[in-house]
């Protein structure tokens, strides 16, 4: 885990991950997307510098299929 933090997207950005997506942002779009992006990644960037230590998962997935009752 580092310190670092992530680096705002760009609009540029933006049109090139949709690009690689290949999805189609509307004028203007690639600006707002990219605020929100980067917001979710700054977020990201906070869950991981929580020290969780040795904590053991909260849940745990089971896959079995169970008959419904």
């Amino acid at each position: 885990m580092t310190n670092e933090t992530t680096p705002p997207i760009g609009p540029d950005d933006m049109e090139a991950l949709a690009k690689a997506a290949r999805l189609s942002l509307a004028p203007g779009r690639p600006e707002i997307v990219a605020g929100a992006l980067t917001g979710m990644l700054e977020s990201f960037d906070l869950l991981d510098a929580v020290d969780v230590g040795e904590t053991a998962p909260t849940n745990s997935f089971d896959p079995r299929w169970r008959e419904a009752k």
